[in-house]
């Protein structure tokens, strides 16, 4: 179903015009040659309205050409130009990509997305400001429609961006939880595999938008502008792109960092229990080997004698045991390694 539609765009004389909420007949009305115009579509089924709305539209292009693409998609048909980013969403347990679709003519421009595109949405919310910052003059049509574009590109790179954050707070929350005092029972290893398959889909959704943003730039389509000066723009979106993807790498570094830690804080609980069970069964054992001695028959000795060499030999069996497995106590949860790991969480 198409759940909302909208336009803006700069109409004659350069002055900017926004629609909201309007029937999308009543758009494509609007589109004519040498005013930009810009098509807002939130649909519940991008696959299935996207075709009914291009038709109307009269924009020559099969999606599936780019919904069939991984994560992202470029398809440039000279005078149509379609393109597919992917949206980041980051829920309680697992992070999906949710995919935008941008598709360009000569003075116009149409996104379509479903409610997880909402940026954009809010990004339209200003399109009067953004309107009047683009070239007026009838023969810039394709300096107005790339520096648009870019600004479409840079939302949706801004937007996944903030997804990250929020993996880095389950991250150290984690961590904080297994720090405390107070633990609770949990899988650890279903949760921290649940951020390293939210950071693998973070950083395919990354390089696949960094794919598709140098494809606009030096794929050279018709609908963009020749202007290297314009052009250059999307190195500001390369460049982020990449901090993003090197940001990412290094949450991922840290995060199996802490796989090795907790591995080994468990291992080192378990050697301390088997310290520990050491110690009682050594004290136990040479008394018991004593009073066993002890036993033979006609082996004639006073109790006066048996009792403190029994209680002698416990307690210098139990200091030599717990003196020689001393070297093997470890320190539990709460060490100094989560503490390191907590200040490189919030370097970042």
């Amino acid at each position: 179903m198409l759940k909302a539609v909208s336009i803006a765009g700069i109409e004659e004389q350069g002055v900017p015009f926004k629609k909201e909420s309007i029937a999308l007949e009543e758009a494509a009305k609007t589109v004519s040659i040498g005013n930009l115009t810009w098509i807002e579509c939130v649909v519940d089924d991008i696959v299935n309205e996207t075709p009914k709305i291009l038709e109307k539209l009269d924009i020559q292009m099969d999606p599936k050409v780019l919904l069939s693409g991984y994560v992202s998609a470029y398809e440039d048909l000279g005078d149509t130009l379609g393109i597919m980013l992917p949206f980041i969403v980051t829920g309680d347990s697992r992070t999906q990509t949710s995919p935008v679709l941008i598709f360009m003519k000569k003075d116009l421009i149409l996104t379509i997305h479903d409610d997880y595109g909402g940026k954009i949405t809010k990004l339209y919310n200003y399109s009067n400001s953004l309107m009047r910052k683009l070239p007026k003059e009838p023969e810039q049509w394709a300096d107005r429609q790339t520096i648009l574009l870019f600004r479409l590109m840079d939302e949706v790179s801004e937007t996944n961006f903030s997804s990250l954050r929020i993996i880095v707070e389950q991250a150290e929350q984690l961590e904080i939880d297994l720090a405390g005092s107070r633990q609770t029972e949990r899988d650890i290893g279903f949760e921290i595999s649940n951020m390293k398959r939210s950071l693998l889909t973070f950083l395919n959704a990354v390089w696949a938008t960094h794919d598709t943003v140098r494809n606009v730039k030096f794929g050279d389509p018709d609908m963009l502008t020749d202007d290297d000066d314009i052009l250059e723009k999307f190195e500001v979106i390369l460049g982020r792109l990449d901090r993003q993807i090197q940001m990412a790498e290094n949450v991922m570094d840290i995060i199996s960092t802490g796989v090795t830690i907790i591995q080994t804080e468990t291992s080192n609980k378990l050697t301390k229990l088997i310290v520990w069970l050491t110690v009682a069964a050594t004290a136990v054992l040479v008394p018991n080997t004593v009073a066993t001695i002890f036993g033979i028959p006609d082996l004639e000795i006073s109790w006066s004698w048996i009792a403190p060499i029994l209680i002698i030999s416990t307690l210098i069996s139990a200091i030599v045991t717990y003196r020689w497995t001393k070297q093997f106590s470890v320190n539990p949860f709460g060490s100094k390694k989560f503490k390191n790991l907590r200040k490189r969480f919030r370097t970042k």
